[in-house]
């Protein structure tokens, strides 16, 4: 099935993971994505576990893509590039910029040659800064300071949420760069870096911190403007979001525990936020009678916010993701590889019929 961006054509000089989630994106939607990678391949087909033929890494950012391998620090390989680059509409880079330069890929030099042209330039830290990489822009930009336990240093996401949002900015800034070319017809020349998008990430929290500096702490599992108290049951955890006396009262009244809603601990917003501990103590001995499926459904039901702790092993079997493409499988030579489809829900608009990540061709280098 073609998706809406079917034409556009797609030449990424990417690796790791910000870079080609960009072009997955895309790709998602239908542009043809051809991807440059040096003759060895992208350093994440190295990287990891093995999903078939292909490492696990690698595949789950690179589906809907076609490979060319070229050496671009070879000057014979590096104008076959520059030739791909400028016969596409997009250029998708995140490699070194000293490097792009030396061979000519770098946006301006691209633009030169091609002014209707969208050049991404994808970095850590802006392209006259450091490397960086996901944890670096964590670590700089505040995010790991205000990640963790209230005591202790901070903590690294486990998950690579700032390559990934980065990527995905990255193509929506494509995006708008085509709805311009397509008023006046001039390209654009579109920077992103690591550090921006994990500063962006965390807009509100950096609000709360100029406006009230402890509003911003560092909270473990607790929130600093509602209280969020994380609950033991019979078989994992339950976290419940109290926004309001109205989800207070429900929360007690359904743990048959209504006298606590007398308890001037918990008379405010404000006060909640203070007493989290105190709540989860107090209501453990209740949540502890009932499984997490049982009290999600009681809570719910009386209008609660709240869900289970649920590890990666019990996400990947969500019988509703799967059901609804969310999580899905492509083969990968022998075996298959895990894929998670973009999280929007289109009434009209279409996206492409997702292909498997490439391999690395086995015949001679520059062919498809």
């Amino acid at each position: 099935m073609p998706g809406v961006l079917e034409g556009l054509k797609v030449v990424e000089f990417t690796h790791m993971v910000a870079g080609p989630s960009c072009g997955q994106v895309l790709g998602d939607l239908g542009a043809s994505i051809t991807k440059v990678e040096p003759p060895q391949g992208d350093v994440t087909r190295r990287m990891g576990p093995m999903a078939g033929d292909v490492a696990a890494l690698y595949a789950s950012t690179n589906r809907n893509k076609q490979v060319v391998c070229l050496d671009i620090t070879r000057p014979a390989d590096a104008e076959r590039a520059r030739a791909l680059a400028v016969e596409a509409d997009v250029v998708i880079s995140n490699l070194a910029p000293a490097m792009l330069a030396r061979a000519a890929l770098d946006g301006p030099a691209l633009r030169l040659q091609n002014p209707a042209l969208i050049v991404v330039l994808v970095t850590g830290f802006g392209a006259g800064g450091p490397a960086g990489t996901d944890g670096l822009a964590q670590a700089a930009m505040g995010l790991m300071n205000a990640t963790g336990p209230v005591a202790g240093p901070g903590f690294r996401t486990g998950a690579s949420v700032v390559d990934v949002t980065t990527g995905v900015w990255a193509a929506l800034g494509v995006l708008a760069a085509l709805e311009h070319r397509r008023q006046s017809g001039e390209g654009d020349y579109i920077q992103i870096s690591l550090a921006d998008t994990c500063l962006y990430m965390q807009y509100p929290q950096l609000c709360l911190f100029d406006a009230a500096a402890p509003f911003a702490r560092r909270n473990g599992n607790h929130s600093t403007v509602s209280a969020t108290p994380m609950f033991e049951t019979s078989d994992g955890r339950l976290l419940v979001t109290v926004l309001s006396s109205r989800h207070w009262e429900a929360l007690c009244r359904t743990t048959g525990n209504p006298g606590l809603t007398a308890d001037p601990r918990f008379a405010t917003n404000e006060l909640r936020c203070a007493a989290q501990g105190d709540m989860e103590q107090l209501l453990d001995p209740s949540m502890r009678t009932r499984t997490r499926a049982e009290w999600t459904a009681l809570l719910r039901a009386a209008g609660v916010p709240c869900g289970p702790e649920r590890s990666h092993a019990e996400v990947v079997e969500d019988e509703d993701l799967l059901a609804r493409g969310m999580l899905f499988r492509l083969p990968q030579g022998s075996g298959s590889s895990l894929q998670v489809r973009m999280p929007l829900e289109f009434e009209t608009t279409q996206r492409a019929e997702p292909r498997s990540p490439p391999v690395l061709p086995s015949v001679s280098r520059g062919s498809p």
